[in-house]
């Protein structure tokens, strides 16, 4: 069933949910490969990547739905396209997080699923009913972000995402094999390393 277009609970209305997204996503870089990269990558990462899919897993528990995986696989395919570069398992994972990590801020549908929907949850105060995914979800998060602390503002999505990228840097770090790599991610996490990705691409000036 769906309500308010989005998907009840899971099963096969949430598959169709997201399958529409992933041929949506697919049709879309089919046509991004004709533009600039830097102009298709920006519309990809703030358009129609994740904020098509983004109600979706706010609004419905999709933490454990494979398809999500297939997302991903679709937007990785489709970034290594237009950026003519074939990302491995770790430029993916670095990739795939926010700017301010040291990402490129095309974010995992994987990764920001329980995030998601987590910070969609009614605060306790005015909730009446318990919803039994929030417990699982939480589980899922906990594994993400390597983190079993409270979340104050629960509300707030970037407050979930947070630790969760935090954690995968430290995974980042923990696998660097030499010194220089080390160095690099060091500086990538650094202020300000990332303000060029979200600035203002107009091709046709040269920017």
């Amino acid at each position: 069933m769906m309500l308010l277009g989005a998907p009840v609970t899971k099963g096969k209305t949430q598959d169709k949910a997201i399958t529409d997204k992933i041929e949506q996503l697919s049709r879309a870089i089919d046509r991004l490969s004709l533009l600039h990269a830097h102009d298709a990558v920006v519309i990809l990462k703030n358009s129609l990547a994740i904020p098509k899919l983004l109600y979706t897993l706010r609004t419905s528990d999709c933490s454990e739905n494979p398809l999500l995986m297939r997302f991903d696989d679709t937007l990785r395919t489709g970034l290594s396209m237009i950026l003519s570069v074939d990302l491995s398992n770790e430029q993916w994972l670095q990739a795939s997080l926010p700017v301010r990590n040291g990402g490129f801020g095309v974010l995992s549908a994987m990764m920001l699923a329980p995030s998601a929907f987590l910070a969609s949850i009614l605060p306790e105060g005015i909730k009446d009913l318990t919803d039994q995914s929030v417990v699982s979800v939480e589980n899922i998060w906990a594994n993400l972000s390597g983190s079993v602390s409270t979340i104050e503002a629960g509300h707030i999505q970037k407050a979930w995402d947070r630790p969760v990228a935090v954690n995968h840097i430290y995974q980042l770090l923990s696998r660097t094999s030499n010194e220089v790599d080390k160095a690099r991610l060091l500086a990538e996490t650094a202020t300000h390393f990332g303000d060029w990705l979200p600035a203002a691409s107009i091709a046709s000036v040269g920017l």
